[in-house]
């Protein structure tokens, strides 16, 4: 392997750790306690995690992901499949370290600046990984699946996908709190594809300083 490419891909895999713990983060100390269940399969896994107590919120993550990698190494490919992998694994790790050893709790209770936190925070996290071609799998995967073979950008793709769970969440928690996890849901699509695209211009800026510096 070239120097180069080591460099590069420590830097891709250091950059989805730290997405990763940002959308872990978000979830232990502003949604979960909140029981925001604001999409993907963390929130799912929240709707049946309050259900199921015996099990945590990262052990249903880390099960309903197994059940999806084969789904990303067909359809996407080598290289989104095992990062994805990286990822989920870390976060299920990262959730129930912050849950069982540092005790996670919320750190609002307010449930607006519970959503607006969180969600910024979750949202920059899946959009760092996302912008490096993976995801911190779960129902991202299916939401990478419909952006590669659609139309719809990530963020709507995301919002599509998560409806479902919004429903489950605003059943199992109450109509209140389903109404603002709908709302994180939306502000969760619009901010990451507002990092992506962060994000891409950063990269293109470079490639083009690399080009003139060449020239």
């Amino acid at each position: 392997m070239k120097k180069n490419n080591f460099a590069d891909i420590a830097k891709e895999y250091t950059l989805l750790t730290l997405g990763v713990i940002l959308v872990a983060f978000g979830i232990q100390y502003f949604y979960a306690p909140n029981e925001i269940a604001g999409g993907g399969l963390s929130g799912m896994a929240l709707v049946i995690s309050h259900y199921i107590p015996s099990l945590s919120v990262g052990t249903i993550i880390l099960i309903g992901n197994v059940i999806l990698f084969a789904i990303s190494f067909i359809l996407i490919g080598g290289d989104f499949g095992f990062k994805t992998i990286y990822a989920s694994f870390m976060l299920s790790f990262v959730m129930d370290f912050m849950e069982k050893v540092l005790h996670s709790y919320a750190l609002t209770t307010n449930m607006f600046l519970a959503i607006m936190f969180g969600t910024i925070i979750i949202a920059t996290g899946l959009g760092i990984a996302f912008a490096i071609n993976a995801s911190t799998g779960g129902t991202d995967i299916i939401a990478k699946i419909l952006n590669k073979y659609s139309t719809f950008n990530i963020g709507i793709s995301l919002l599509l996908v998560d409806l479902f769970v919004v429903v489950c969440g605003g059943v199992t928690f109450g109509l209140d709190k389903g109404i603002y996890s709908l709302l994180a849901v939306i502000a969760n699509g619009l901010i990451v594809d507002a990092v992506i695209a962060k994000i891409e211009k950063v990269k293109s800026n470079k490639i083009e300083l690399k080009s003139e510096k060449a020239a």
